[in-house]
């Protein structure tokens, strides 16, 4: 079997959490991870999002405020290859 990644990508309200948990049954072959670019998204300091922008503890309080969109995907390399 491939350890390559599959990368499911949609957009808001499309049943996507409905879709996700039909991957998550399979716990035996597939390893799934929910939304892992949030962290950066909202808390990091490559942050698009503006949820946290004016609340730097929020941020710092959150654990990932040095979460980049680098990092999250090493850690998704990182943990694919302990499989």
């Amino acid at each position: 079997m491939s350890n390559n990644p599959i990368f499911v990508a949609t957009h808001p309200r499309a049943c996507s959490t409905a879709f996700e948990r039909v991957f998550m049954t399979q716990r035996d072959t597939l390893q799934t991870i929910h939304e892992p670019f949030g962290d950066a998204f909202y808390y990091g300091p490559e942050r698009m999002g503006s949820r946290f922008e004016s609340d730097e503890k929020a941020r710092e309080q959150s654990g990932f405020a040095q979460s980049t969109f680098k990092t999250i995907l090493e850690r998704i390399e990182r943990e694919a290859a302990e499989v």
